[in-house]
């Protein structure tokens, strides 16, 4: 055979579930699944499918690493940074499998067949997966090419079948009488396309509030402008929303000039603020009875917690800090509380460090610790509240459905750790060293002092109090399984 012969190579790939074929099946068609399919690591979603499942529906892809093109500046400059995957729907037997096809993209060809089969020992569905590809002929050539793609085919099928037996377990958990109409803002971020995403694929409908200057409007079924810098929202446009998820908020990263202080602090209180002014004018008229309202852990300031073991675990209860972030959450969470005023039942999501190789800080460190040059930073002892994005996505639907979920909720890991643990356990996946140690004085370079002393070098030991009583239940409570899943080690 030449070397611009093409071969094809056979990869297939099962696994059981417990749940029936029907919910399996139901669970792929809808909005959603893509995003909550798609590794970390190595896959953007541009475009969900447009048709569904349907023959004839396309979706488009970008292939490479996703926590690089998380950090450019520009959707041009992401474009660019890694390969697109344009994948054609070309059959679909309703609830029983579908197939798709690589249109274009780095492959000779690629098919895919998902299929869904009854179990009949108990209520459970094998999904069964059989993948038809060629590779190019420059690659086919090289030694051990196909198997080496086939390992990589396991890995990005393991990620699936986690997430996939998660999502089914979790959609059980909190299914409801009737599907919910749940707006949200920042719907666009790291944090809100799985929140998003996880809605959709549980069979709930959302409404993406979407920034544009002037007056309020709704632009389609699933968008509603608004401009929160000047108190613009059409309060008529919430009716017969079930519940409204506030992520809105410019990223704190950076250095903490007078100028990006006001950016931060605006943007988070003048939306919640214009929210919160629509939601009760509407409150009798059917408007959204609940507001889930992001915060972040800096609520409890950059010293909350001493940097040794013996540092006491705060709850929900302990005081907030005296910094700048602090000043921030405070009065993020007092303006969202607001609404209670109306009879809105009010949740503050105190969010911790967010574990995704997808974005975030984690993202920015990966490229430090793949060279070997990661490590604790001076001492190490700051406690690092953190959640795994998959927790985060869940707690934010947790908390829509559960009504006995109110007021201020720590989204962090019920085991916070050390950064110098965070930096072992990091390198020990990665299989680096972590001996070189950051000196405090690096972080203060890129984000000023103020910015180093609340960002890098801030520790609180956080309890996940609110969300035990009310019987939440992590996928990842541990840091070890949370980096595994999302570096798909």
């Amino acid at each position: 055979m030449s070397a611009d012969s093409p071969r094809r190579h056979l990869f297939e790939h099962m696994i059981t579930v417990p749940h029936s074929r029907e919910t399996v099946a139901a669970w792929h068609e809808r909005g959603g699944v893509l995003p909550r399919l798609s590794p970390d690591w190595s896959t953007t979603v541009l475009q969900e499918p447009d048709q569904g499942l349907h023959p004839g529906s396309r979706a488009r892809l970008l292939m490479g690493p996703a926590g690089l093109v998380s950090l450019l500046p520009s959707a041009r400059l992401a474009r660019r940074a890694g390969v697109r995957w344009e994948a054609l729907h070309t059959a679909w037997e309703p609830g029983h499998g579908f197939t798709d096809v690589m249109e274009s993209g780095p492959l000779r060809s690629w098919t895919h067949q998902h299929g869904f089969v009854d179990v009949e020992s108990d209520a459970s569905c094998r999904i069964e997966d059989r993948i038809e590809y060629e590779l190019p002929a420059a690659i086919e050539s090289i030694p051990g090419a196909a198997a080496r793609f086939d390992t990589e085919l396991e890995r990005i099928m393991a990620f699936r079948s986690r997430v996939m037996r998660d999502d089914l377990d979790f959609q059980a958990q909190v299914a409801t009488d009737h599907p919910l109409t749940v707006a949200i803002t920042g719907a666009s971020g790291l944090v809100g396309t799985q929140v998003s995403a996880l809605l959709r694929s549980g069979g709930h409908r959302v409404i993406t509030l979407v920034r544009h200057s002037g007056p309020s409007r709704r632009i389609d079924e699933h968008h509603i402008s608004w401009d929160p810098a000047q108190g613009e929202l059409d309060a008529s446009l919430l009716i017969g929303v079930d519940a409204v998820i506030n992520l809105s908020g410019a990223s704190i990263a950076g250095p903490f000039t007078a100028a990006h202080r006001r950016t931060v602090f605006a943007s988070r209180v003048d939306s919640t603020s214009t929210l919160v002014t629509a939601l009760r004018s509407v409150a009798d008229r059917g408007g959204p009875h609940t507001l889930i309202s992001a915060s972040a852990s800096g609520f409890y300031g950059h010293d909350a917690s001493a940097h040794d073991e013996d540092a006491a675990h705060l709850d929900e209860t302990a005081p907030s800090g005296d910094d700048f972030l602090a000043a921030v959450c405070r009065q993020w969470e007092q303006v969202a509380s607001g609404a209670a005023e109306a009879g809105i039942r009010v949740v503050t999501v105190r969010t911790g460090l967010v574990l995704s190789s997808a974005g975030g800080l984690l993202a920015a460190q990966l490229p430090l610790y793949q060279a070997g040059a990661g490590g604790p930073m001076g001492s190490g002892g700051m406690w690092q509240p953190w959640v795994s994005l998959d927790d985060l996505a869940q707690i934010y639907v947790w908390a829509v459905v559960r009504p006995e979920v109110t007021g201020p909720v720590n989204a962090v890991s019920p085991q916070p750790v050390q950064q110098r643990e965070f930096a072992a356990a990091l390198g020990d996946i990665l299989h680096r060293p972590t001996v070189l140690r950051t000196p405090n004085i690096a972080p203060a370079l890129l984000l000023g002092a103020q910015g180093a002393r609340e960002l890098a070098q801030s520790s609180a030991r956080l309890a996940p109090a609110a969300l035990e009583r009310s019987g939440y239940r992590f996928r990842h409570p541990d840091l070890t399984s949370a980096l595994r899943h999302t570096l798909g080690r």
